[in-house]
């Protein structure tokens, strides 16, 4: 599949597993991220990012809470570009989240089962889904 699809192929998944990003539940944004990595789609290399911590992107100061699919292209054996897949949930940027920040990536890991199992591990995983309630969320596709 192109990766021009992925977006509408996930927000599609999303909303049949009840996701709703006014409203959001990362755990289930978090099941059909690792459902929908399991999708192939045409290009040189597939990797997945879980990343967090406060930043001010959105041009507000928030915990970001974010599920990465990067695609890289390749024309005739030269990078030709890379697209990047975000689920982000937005948090209030308490003391307690301030304090944590991490990311890790798929191709660090010894299989997508690996990476799942690592991230699930992870405090900085467990913590905002544990303590904390989202304030929205965010899905978008973009080159990078």
């Amino acid at each position: 599949m192109d990766t021009s699809k992925a977006l509408d192929q996930f927000d599609r998944m999303l909303t049949r597993a009840g996701f709703d990003t006014d409203r959001p539940d990362p755990l289930v944004a978090w099941r059909v991220f690792k459902e929908s990595a399991t999708i192939p789609f045409d290009c040189a290399d597939d990797n997945l990012l879980f990343q967090c911590g406060v930043y001010k992107f959105t041009g507000q100061e928030l915990f970001h809470f974010d599920f990465t699919r990067q695609f890289t292209h390749e024309e005739e054996g030269e990078y030709a570009g890379m697209e990047q897949l975000h689920c982000t949930t937005y948090y209030e940027p308490t003391t307690e989240l301030r304090r944590i920040e991490t990311n890790l990536w798929s191709q660090n890991c010894a299989s997508l089962d690996d990476f799942f199992q690592r991230v699930e591990r992870l405090a900085e995983f467990q913590l905002p889904l544990r303590a904390y309630s989202p304030l929205r969320a965010e899905i978008d596709q973009e080159d990078v």
